[in-house]
């Protein structure tokens, strides 16, 4: 696990931000990496000299994404020239995550800052592994990737470049999952935060048995999702109003169907059903009738 510590600040404007993060690095010992796409609003009590413990680098969504299909078997393949087209893409946010993961990796720096414009905006750009890993995986299932990508070089050249994906938006996945801290600047600082948490994947559900032969599970959810709960594969996708979260299921309920959910708002949480899947669970572990409430 990388010792750096890794700090989201979003929201506000850019000197607000800037602001925040040089209260974050008042250690004058303190060495940091600021990743920003406001390079000159950077506080002034920050020695980021030649010689300073202070570091900005500039954030380049377009050279980022002209640099990821140079890399491709296939770089003018029109599902990548699409994923690609346009700096507030869900694979330019995915790499530029990747830039943050391998700078906090490299442990050279003892805090790397990323600030994001926005609210909602920087909660889509938190979310976007998800994204990209569901888009791969309606198109290209795991099972038909690795299949494929037996055959080495012989691979069908799209396969092997959604096998590219799928392990960027993995890598990106766990490392937003992981020991990431957010700061909200401005208001309303608790709805981002729980927005954020839910977007970058870092939450974990609760489930229990229902009593009736299926899985109460128990998600945090600031506000009521803006279209029905659904499962892609491994994943549950949830829309709310300005963003989509695509979070891992566990183990357990990938082998489960979903039958409702229901939105708890006083206690600010989502409650989905599960119930075991005929087709995957041993005939006297599945409930009588699950077949029909499944449907």
């Amino acid at each position: 696990m990388s010792r750096t510590r890794v700090v989201v600040v979003l929201g506000g404007d850019p000197e607000d931000r800037a602001g925040v993060t040089a209260d974050l690095l008042a250690d004058p010992a303190c060495t940091a990496l600021i990743l920003t796409g406001h390079p000159d609003a950077v506080d002034p009590r920050l020695d980021v000299s030649e010689d300073g413990p202070v570091e900005v680098r500039v954030d380049d969504p377009t050279a980022r994404l002209e640099a990821y299909r140079s890399g491709a078997a296939d770089p003018d393949d029109d599902v990548l020239a699409a994923l690609a087209a346009g700096g507030d893409t869900p694979l330019a946010a995915v790499l530029g995550w990747e830039y943050a993961r391998r700078a906090a990796s490299s442990e050279y720096w003892d805090v790397v800052v990323v600030e994001l414009d926005g609210d909602l905006t920087a909660v889509r750009r938190l979310a976007a592994a998800g994204e990209l890993a569901a888009f791969v995986e309606s198109r290209w299932p795991a099972n038909v990737r690795f299949a494929s990508m037996a055959a080495g070089g012989r691979a069908d050249v799209r396969v092997r470049e959604a096998h590219r994906l799928a392990l960027l938006a993995g890598d990106v996945a766990g490392f937003l999952a992981g020991r990431i801290e957010t700061i909200v600047v401005g208001s309303p600082a608790g709805s981002t935060a729980a927005m954020a948490t839910l977007a970058r994947g870092a939450v974990t559900p609760v489930v229990a048995p229902d009593g009736e032969g299926g899985y109460r599970v128990e998600y945090p959810a600031p506000t009521r999702p803006s279209a029905p709960v659904s499962v892609e594969g491994d994943l549950l996708r949830l829309e709310f109003d300005g963003f989509r979260a695509v979070v891992a299921l566990p183990p357990l309920l990938r082998r489960c169907v979903l039958t409702q959910s229901v939105f708890e708002r006083d206690a600010g949480r989502l409650v989905i059903s599960f119930l075991p899947d005929p087709d995957l669970w041993p005939p006297n572990l599945v409930p009588s009738g699950s077949a029909d409430r499944a449907g």
